[in-house]
């Protein structure tokens, strides 16, 4: 019997999909359902999340009616646990409440928030970075240190000034905050900006960090 159901939410942005799926067979105490966009708003409602410990976003979706927005709400009202991976920070671009709810936004356009002009974002595949752990007391990156990978990186995205910080890195390619936490509600919430193909999901620190991240926004 696994400890932890979860809810997998894709849709939007092609992916890699048997190692990604791999990646989350291989965790310990979890089991899971996987969804696609737009049929995966039927299971983003309060009744039906009902089930499920967490709720994984690996969705690129664009657009989110007024109903959809409201049922996330209710959800997040629940307390049900968030974990949001990588492109998931570009999701539903006409809900301006969403990166409030994930503590972050990637915009392909320049965006103005807190006051500040942010230029377009960009991204760069394949690139080799560290990834230094700024926070290693927390129950997400516990046991880990400073790691490499090999991944995409996005730069000039805008990340709220409250939230607590959990990954950071100094290339030039990429944003330095890279990895935090929220609280939106009564959810817990994680997003971690790494995660665009099997050579981050099968890295042991990459994968370590997903599977601890949703035994935390589980609780």
């Amino acid at each position: 019997m696994s400890k932890f159901h979860g809810l997998i939410i894709t849709g939007g942005h092609g992916f890699q999909e048997k190692p990604f799926f791999e990646m989350f067979d291989s965790f310990e105490n979890f089991s899971y359902d996987a969804v696609v966009f737009p049929e995966a708003f039927e299971k983003l409602t309060p009744q039906a999340a009902k089930p499920y410990n967490a709720l994984i976003f690996y969705d690129m979706w664009p657009e989110i009616t007024p109903k959809q927005q409201a049922d996330f709400l209710d959800i997040l009202r629940q307390g049900k646990g968030i974990v949001s991976l990588h492109h998931t920070i570009i999701s539903y671009r006409n809900w301006e409440e969403y990166p409030n709810i994930i503590g972050g936004r990637y915009s392909p356009q320049p965006q103005r928030r807190d006051g500040v002009e942010i230029p377009a974002g960009t991204f760069k595949h394949g690139v080799q970075f560290i990834v230094n752990i700024a926070d290693p007391n927390h129950p997400v990156t516990q046991g880990l240190q400073d790691f490499e990978i090999v991944d995409e990186t996005y730069k000039n995205f805008w990340v709220s000034k409250d939230v607590p910080v959990l990954l950071m890195t100094e290339h030039p390619d990429s944003g330095p905050i890279i990895g935090w936490t929220n609280h939106y509600e009564n959810s817990r919430i994680v997003y971690i900006q790494l995660g665009h193909d099997e050579l981050a999901y099968e890295n042991k620190s990459y994968r370590r960090l997903v599977h601890q991240a949703i035994c935390w926004v589980a609780g």
